[in-house]
C-alpha cells in the first residue's frame, strides 16, 4: 500500500509502518520520500525507525537526488545517534536546507542533557576545523559553515563563545559574521565573558550595516547589559542617531539612571527626549529629573526634562533647588530658565512672579525688559509689574512722533492697556525719575489724541505737567498741543 500510486491509499500505510517500527519497510519508505506529496509522512515514519537504519540512510543519501538528500538531512536530527550524519549532510546543500536542518537540531537540543550537548559541540567544532583546512580547495563551504555556527549556538554552551568569536572578523563574509553574532546570543550564559561582550560592542559601529545590526540585536537580548554602561554612554553620543537611540533604550532597560540623566541634559533634542522618556519610566526618577533640570545648560535637554516633570510630584526642596537654578539662569538663558522655573509656576505662581520681578530689577535694561515680558504675559503680573515693564519699554523707545510709528510702539501699547484699566499713569510716570521729559511728552502727545476718554485724560494730565515746567522747548510744545486740543474741543 505504501507504494500505491494513489497518495490517499499510500499515506495511511506509510504512517502505519512508522508506528509499527517496520525497519524492513525502509526501502518502501525511501521510495515514498521521493514523492513530493508523501515526503512529510515518509520523513516522520523513517525517523521513528531508530538509529539502526542510519547506515542505510547514509548509503541512500550518497546517491540520492538533491531534493531527496535535502529531505533526508531534515529528518535526521529527530533520530537518535544521527548527529554526525547530520553534520556530514550540511556540505553541498543550499542554505535554505541547511537552515531547516539547524532549526531541527535546535528542537532536539532543547531536550538533550548537558553531556550530550557537549559531545555534539565537539563534533561541530571538529567540522569547523575541517572546513577551515578545506577553505583553499575552491569549494563553497559558506552555507555549511553558517549552518554549523547556527547549530553551535543552539547548543547553548558558554564555552562555545570562544569558537564563535573567531568568525567575527572581517576576513569572513558578512553572512558568516552575522551567523556567528546571532549564535553568540544563545551561547552566552548568565554572566557573558567580558571579551565576548567587548567584541560585540566593537561591531556596533562596523562598516557593514548587517553586521552592526546583528551585534545590536544580540546585545539587546543579552543578560548583564548593565556592565556596558560606559560603552552605552559613549554610543549614545555616536554620529549614528539610530545607534545612539538604541544605546539610550538599553541604558533605560538596565536602570542606568545617572547616565540617562547626564544624556538628558545635552543639546541633541531627540536623544535628550529619549533619555528623559527612559528615565521617567524608572521608579523614583523624580529627584534625578529635577536635579538634571537644575543642572541643564542646553535648551533641548531642559525642554525635554521639564515636559516629563509635568507628570511628577516634586518635593518642596526640589522645587526650591529649581527656583534657585532658574533665577541664576535668567542672567544667561531665558529659554532654559523658563523651563527650570516651570514647576514653581505650577505649584506657587505668586512666588514664581516674585522671582521674575526681582530678577528683572537686578538685570540690565535689555534683559530686564525680556524678563518682564515673560511676567506680564503670564497672567500673574500685578499692575506695578506691568507699569515697570512698560517704563522699561518706554526708555528703549525711539520716541518717533509719526502716527504709524506710535501705533506700533510696544511701550505705548502697554501703557494704553494700563490707562484703560484705570491706572493713574500720569502721576506714576512723573514720579519715575529714570524717564526723560521727552519720553513723558511722547506718551502725553499720543494719549491726548486717543479716542478713549480715560486714556485721553491721562495724556492731557501729562502734557499739563510738562507745560508748567518753564519756558523750555518741551514746555512750549506741551502748551501748544494743549491749545490745539482745546481749540478742537471748542469747534466741536
Amino acid at each position: 500500500m505504501a507504494r500505491d500510486p494513489l497518495a490517499a491509499l499510500a499515506e495511511p500505510a506509510i504512517e502505519a509502518l512508522g508506528k509499527l517500527g517496520a525497519r524492513n519497510a525502509l526501502p518502501a519508505l525511501l521510495e515514498a520520500l521521493e514523492r513530493k506529496e508523501l515526503r512529510k509522512p515518509a520523513s516522520e515514519a523513517i525517523a521513528s525507525l531508530g538509529e539502526e537504519v542510519l547506515p542505510a540512510l547514509r548509503e541512500r543519501a550518497a546517491r540520492a537526488a538533491p531534493e531527496v538528500r535535502a529531505a533526508l538531512s531534515e529528518l535526521l536530527p529527530a533520530m537518535r545517534g544521527s548527529f554526525a550524519m547530520v553534520l556530514e549532510g550540511l556540505s553541498g546543500q543550499p542554505f535554505e536546507v541547511v537552515n531547516r536542518v539547524a532549526l531541527s537540531v535546535r528542537h532536539s537540543a532543547r531536550t538533550s542533557p548537558l553531556p550530550e550537548r557537549k559531545s555534539m559541540a565537539a563534533k561541530v567544532e571538529s567540522l569547523l576545523r575541517k572546513m577551515a583546512r578545506q577553505r583553499s580547495d575552491g569549494t563553497n563551504h559558506e552555507p555549511a559553515l553558517r549552518g554549523a555556527l547556527k547549530i553551535l549556538g543552539y547548543l547553548e554552551l558558554p564555552r562555545a563563545a570562544t569558537t564563535l568569536q573567531k568568525y567575527l572578523g572581517k576576513k569572513h563574509s558578512a553572512a558568516v559574521r552575522v551567523e556567528a553574532i546571532t549564535a553568540l546570543r544563545f551561547a552566552l550564559g548568565e554572566k557573558p565573558p567580558a571579551k565576548a561582550v567587548r567584541a560585540l560592542v566593537d561591531l556596533l559601529e562596523d562598516s557593514d550595516p548587517l553586521v552592526a545590526r546583528a551585534a545590536r540585536d544580540t546585545l539587546t537580548v543579552m543578560r548583564g547589559a548593565d556592565a556596558l554602561a560606559k560603552d552605552l554612554v559613549r554610543l549614545a553620543r555616536a554620529k549614528d542617531a539610530e545607534l545612539a537611540l538604541w544605546a539610550i533604550g538599553l541604558l533605560g532597560a538596565s536602570g542606568a539612571s545617572k547616565q540617562l540623566a547626564e544624556i538628558a541634559r545635552e543639546s541633541d533634542r531627540a536623544r535628550a527626549e529619549a533619555a528623559v522618556k527612559a528615565l521617567a519610566a524608572l521608579p523614583g526618577s523624580g529627584p534625578l529629573l529635577a536635579e538634571a533640570l537644575a543642572e541643564a545648560e542646553e535648551e533641548a535637554g531642559a525642554h525635554a526634562i521639564a515636559d516629563a516633570l509635568e507628570r511628577i510630584q516634586l518635593s518642596a526642596q526640589e522645587i526650591g533647588k529649581l527656583r534657585e537654578a532658574g533665577t541664576k539662569m535668567l542672567r544667561k538663558s531665558l529659554a532654559i530658565a523658563r523651563r527650570q522655573l516651570e514647576p514653581l509656576r505650577r505649584t506657587d505662581p505668586q512666588d514664581w512672579a516674585k522671582a521674575l520681578r526681582q530678577a528683572a530689577r537686578k538685570a540690565d535694561p535689555a534683559r530686564g525688559e525680556a524678563i518682564g515680558d515673560i511676567l506680564v504675559r503670564s497672567g500673574h503680573a500685578t499692575a506695578e509689574d506691568r507699569l515697570a515693564h512698560a517704563c522699561l519699554l518706554l526708555r528703549r523707545s525711539s520716541l518717533d512722533p509719526h502716527p504709524r510709528a506710535r501705533q506700533s510702539d510696544p511701550a505705548l501699547i502697554e501703557l494704553e492697556k494700563l490707562a484703560a484699566d484705570g491706572i493713574a499713569l500720569a502721576r506714576a510716570l512723573e514720579k519715575d525719575k529714570s524717564l526723560s521729559p521727552e519720553a513723558r511728552y511722547h506718551v502725553g502727545f499720543h494719549f491726548a489724541e486717543h479716542h478713549a476718554p480715560e486714556v485721553r485724560a491721562q495724556g492731557i494730565s501729562l502734557l499739563e505737567g510738562l507745560s508748567s515746567g518753564g519756558r523750555g522747548k518741551l514746555a512750549r510744545a506741551a502748551r501748544n498741543k494743549l491749545a490745539l486740543l482745546r481749540a478742537g474741543s471748542a469747534r466741536e
